[in-house]
């Protein structure tokens, strides 16, 4: 009886501070019989008698559970919810403010009156009810909707809390489909920490969905980097899958390496040649997309020009601009060319890179602005002096070389920690 009685002081404080349109005067009514007031006041307004019949059902409901110590506030959340998607044709076209603010504080009243909900069956079905409710138009006050969607989700505020997922699923599916998906880009940014508080009820098809609806979403706004990074995860997700479920993911990876090879800045490949939908699509009718990939992970502008000549249709196919695959590959090519020496000649790397000796500066300065190389041009003497360049791939020969300056980078320190150990015992024989 004490835990009911806190739960019921702790939703009226909550509702104190939230249902602003509420005139709390000095009676003793609490805010679910205030907020039935509100409700059965606009039913009078619009006429008929449907403000009557609301009067009579909350009357029978509340009156029932009045006397009870253990309040069930699943009765009246229902009522409330069966007369709240009438509320959004109820804002006028002109100066409708003080509409929005009053509807925005019902909603605040009936999501802690979801809190509330004892039956874990109940409160399921209820979370999914308000989610359709909300998202059921986006001809009628799309905006409310979608502030009140994130305030549902705000509600479950315990992060591991099973229907958040649920609630923001619903959210991102009705920005889009509203038009107003950058409203949700802000929230993008805890995703990663969502996730990790999702994992414990999300399936693995939960998340394939959401990243690729995130990416579909994202290229829709044109922010294709960011759709290829999250179509990146949406793959990653298929290691280890069956055989089945890689070939429904043939579309989307064909769009994984097309954004991996148009994107003037991604130059990284082998993280996209070892997902297992890649090499799934290598075994079929898109091979030589495969295999023009693998060109951009280790080949150079020589390899480039071979494959064009002989497979011309690839780039037409897929909308895949020659010239600036060409200016890609130099830059990579670049990188391979730069790895391990400390300068390098411009002609040089012309002839490396097949281009023109004139017009090699303008791609080397390209590279350095891409961070391909870490160095700069000397100019007087026409070469590139090189501090460090782009590692195109990192297999096990690159991690031996690591292994290899790490463990000398170690031997030096403890050489030095040695030494001063030694000095310091010295000057402290020197002063007793």
């Amino acid at each position: 009886a004490q835990a009911a009685i806190l739960a019921r002081i702790v939703f009226l404080q909550s509702v104190l501070a939230m249902a602003t349109y509420i005139n709390y005067g000095e009676g003793e009514e609490d805010a679910t019989v205030q907020g039935a007031e509100w409700l059965q006041g606009l039913l009078h307004a619009k006429g008929g008698d449907a403000d009557k019949v609301f009067a009579e059902k909350f009357k029978a409901l509340y009156s029932s559970q009045e006397s009870s110590t253990n309040f069930d506030y699943g009765p009246v959340f229902d009522l409330f919810v069966d007369y709240s998607a009438e509320l959004f044709s109820t804002v006028p076209e002109n100066r409708p403010e003080e509409r929005l603010k009053e509807i925005e504080s019902w909603f605040a009243l009936v999501f802690n009156m979801l809190l509330l909900l004892e039956d874990p069956e109940h409160l399921d079905k209820a979370t999914t009810r308000l989610c359709k409710l909300l998202d059921d138009s986006v001809d009628q006050q799309p905006e409310l909707r979608l502030r009140l969607l994130m305030m549902l989700y705000n509600t479950f505020n315990n992060p591991t809390f099973e229907f958040r997922y649920r609630v923001f699923k619903h959210s991102v599916d009705y920005a889009a489909k509203a038009d107003l998906f950058d409203q949700i880009l802000p929230y993008l940014d805890y995703l990663d920490s969502w996730m990790k508080d999702w994992e414990a009820y999300l399936t693995i098809e939960d998340k394939r969905t959401l990243y690729f609806d995130l990416s579909a979403n994202l290229r829709g706004l044109g922010k294709k980097v960011d759709a290829f990074m999250y179509l990146k995860t949406y793959h990653q997700l298929f290691q280890g899958a069956s055989p089945d479920a890689l070939k429904e993911a043939e579309s989307a990876t064909v769009q994984l390496i097309k954004d991996a090879i148009t994107l003037p800045n991604v130059f990284q490949f082998d993280d996209i040649v070892v997902l297992d939908t890649v090499k799934a699509l290598g075994k079929g009718k898109q091979a030589d997309l495969v295999k023009l990939c693998d060109v951009f992970l280790s080949g150079n502008v020589a390899d480039l020009k071979e494959f064009q000549s002989k497979n011309a249709k690839i780039f037409d196919e897929h909308g895949l601009n020659y010239d600036e695959c060409i200016a890609k590959i130099r830059l990579l090519t670049l990188a391979t060319a730069t790895q391990g020496v400390s300068e390098m000649a411009l002609d040089e790397i012309a002839k490396r890179l097949e281009e023109e000796p004139a017009n090699v500066e303008r791609t080397v300065v390209r590279g350095i602005s891409e961070g391909i190389v870490d160095g700069r041009i000397d100019q007087l003497n026409r070469k590139v002096l090189v501090k460090s360049s782009f590692q195109r791939s990192f297999g096990k020969d690159e991690w031996a070389f690591l292994d290899g300056k790490l463990t000398s980078w170690i031997d030096n320190l403890e050489s030095v920690i040695k030494f001063v150990g030694e000095q310091k015992q010295k000057a402290e024989g020197y002063t007793s």
